[in-house]
């Protein structure tokens, strides 16, 4: 496409956005969201990261302001065990742009890591740890968004007796987590 139709296609864009009323604009407000997502993790020292599935639920306060609940679950397997990990964490999103349909937001929080490692040797721990990132919010209509963001997670290592190490080895899970949501409005 050459530059002249780009141009005109912004402007004919611009000029819709502005000649929509506030009540046409779909974005950020206030109100309730709930929603499932995919999630991806990656360990920072492992080869490789894996895809896994949870929910996710968004008490927006203002159009700026939200806090999110989220219960994931993934599984890692290390040395012969199976970790089975269900992170649950509470985030503050900041919305920066709060009166556009695609809305950038970043984000900070904490979290509960309940993980019980399957081996000869049997192990369940509590961990929690921060998290920060960022993220992007789509919103379709008046009832559904779509957002997709990024965080790292500090969290402590998994320590766990393995058949390779029957004193136990210490298995980083600090790491990258990526998240894909898509979300009902109440």
């Amino acid at each position: 496409m050459n530059r002249l139709k780009r141009i005109g296609l912004a402007m004919l864009a611009a000029s819709l956005v502005a000649s929509a009323s506030a009540d046409d604009i779909v974005a950020p407000r206030s109100g309730f969201s709930l929603g499932g997502r995919g999630e991806y993790f990656k360990a920072k020292d492992a080869d490789k990261g894996s895809w896994s599935g949870g929910a996710q639920g968004r008490l927006h306060f203002t159009s700026v302001i939200a806090v999110e609940g989220s219960i994931d679950y993934r599984q890692t397997r290390f040395e012969g065990a199976i970790a089975d990990i269900y992170p649950v964490q509470a985030s503050l999103l900041l919305y920066l742009l709060p009166n556009s349909p695609v809305s950038p937001y970043v984000l900070g929080g904490a979290g509960w890591y309940y993980t019980h490692v399957r081996s000869p040797f049997q192990n369940t721990d509590h961990r929690f740890g921060p998290h920060a990132g960022g993220g992007l919010e789509l919103f379709l209509n008046r009832k559904w968004s779509v957002d997709a963001d990024y965080r790292y997670v500090w969290v402590s290592s998994i320590n766990s007796p393995t058949s390779a190490h029957p004193l136990g080895k210490d298995f980083s899970d600090r790491g990258h987590m990526i998240t894909i949501g898509l979300n009902y409005w109440f």
